[in-house]
């Protein structure tokens, strides 16, 4: 028996049909349980000195940008509790997800409403949770959102369950016209993996990323499902909005494989964004100690998690034997080593700050403060940090309506600035 088998086997349960319908049942491996505040012997993510060699000048610690722009940050909203995720909806409030599982909507003067009601009653929360709320492009009218939320399998046994247990599901929703609950559930989409986020192509299609299990105590070696078609975990997926499969999508037809797959090798997505100017899906992405990446995802492309990569195990140990590049395997667009643990994305194309147009910024999380990458093309050829100021956790970044540049902090007490230029 192989190493994956013996170290996930008895941590695999089957997801039952009835959490969906549209799907015959899956065996979903995840890890075995681990005390709370544990730490394994030996591992760490702190920095260790670890400077892999880039494929390019500029694949990583690009130079401080010469042209920049002075601002100012003002609160919008405070008080959010985990939000993980914000979207303005198109009369100018903004749509927060709380991660423990909770819907709010900030109003313009930034009073935070209480929960939405309605989110499915099996959302499991502890650890995981709702990912993703995300409103359709068509909003304004048709009162849809597009949820991804982590359920528990069908018969799992919660005196003893793995780590990370939850199933990422993909579901659409009506918001109601009174804005207090959700109505009409449908699920679209099991994504198997243990988080993931969702965004809205041009074309009106659904991109789904789903992590694999991630963090202390998780060698990469053990969970090569970023390489197998026949799982969703280490995937960005395409569907229709109705659940469908795209028929042009990279993998319909193919024997074994799952058609929903889009591009596959991602280890643990935590931003999107798509490209003001091509319409590609690009994505921020965790390393294990570091290895951080920002991917431009491309139709059937493979993204090299854990063939590749610009990160060691938590041990120190390396993935692969250091290996960074492989035939018929993508090169991230940048990366970082050490961590910053880039979350939210976003591009800005607004007026209210000429010298950020075009420029992609990333949250960053363990860094505690905003980049901001200037590209050229699908190069980076500048990297500036702002927000240091703040000295938080940055969880979620978005141009606003107003052409101001949006920012979410992390955890308790969290809120929402924007920035505007100086005055």
């Amino acid at each position: 028996m192989n190493r994956w088998l013996l170290a996930t086997g008895a941590a695999c349960f089957a997801l039952g049909a009835a959490v969906m319908e549209a799907q015959t049942a899956r065996v979903i491996p995840r890890p075995p349980a681990q005390a709370p505040g544990v730490q394994p012997p030996g591992e760490s993510a702190a920095p260790d000195g670890y400077a892999p060699i880039p494929q390019w000048l500029g694949q990583t610690r690009a130079p401080v940008p010469s042209k920049t722009a002075a601002y100012d940050v003002e609160t919008v909203a405070e008080g959010l509790m985990g939000a993980f995720c914000f979207h303005f909806l198109p009369d100018g409030r903004i749509l927060v997800g709380e991660r423990p599982g909770r819907i709010k909507i900030i109003a313009k003067d930034g009073k935070v409403s209480e929960p939405i009601e309605g989110l499915p009653a099996n959302l499991w929360a502890r650890g995981q949770g709702l990912f993703e709320v995300l409103p359709d492009k068509a909003f304004a009218t048709n009162r849809t959102i597009y949820i991804t939320y982590t359920v528990l399998p069908e018969g799992a046994n919660q005196a003893a369950l793995p780590r990370s247990p939850g199933v990422l599901m993909v579901a659409s929703a009506k918001l109601s016209a009174d804005d207090k609950k959700i109505e009409g559930l449908k699920v679209l989409l099991n994504a198997e993996g243990t988080g993931g986020r969702a965004i809205q192509a041009p074309d009106g299609t659904l991109f789904i990323t789903a992590t694999i299990p991630a963090g202390l105590g998780i060698n990469s070696v053990d969970w090569p499902q970023p390489q197998q078609l026949d799982s969703n975990m280490g995937k960005v997926m395409r569907i229709n909005i109705d659940g469908s499969i795209p028929k042009d999508n990279p993998f319909v037809g193919r024997a074994g494989a799952h058609p929903e797959i889009y591009a596959l090798g991602f280890r643990d997505p935590q931003g999107v964004a798509i490209h003001p100017g091509t319409g590609k899906l690009w994505t921020s992405e965790h390393g294990p100690r570091g290895g951080d990446e920002i991917n431009a995802v491309e139709k059937g492309r493979n993204y090299g998690f854990p063939v590749i990569g610009y990160g060691r195990e938590y041990t120190g140990k390396p993935i692969n034997g250091d290996k960074t590049a492989e035939a018929g395997m993508e090169q991230p667009v940048y990366f970082w080593t050490p961590d910053i643990a880039p979350a939210g994305i976003g591009f800005y194309t607004g007026k209210m700050f000429p010298a950020w147009q075009g420029d992609l910024f990333v949250s960053a999380l363990a860094g505690k403060y905003l980049v901001r990458l200037v590209l050229n093309g699908d190069r980076v050829i500048g990297e500036q940090h702002l927000l240091t100021e703040l000295n938080t956790r940055i969880r979620g970044v978005n141009e606003g309506p107003d052409g101001a540049l949006y920012v979410m902090t992390d955890g308790n007490m969290g809120k929402i600035v924007k920035l505007v230029p100086r005055k």
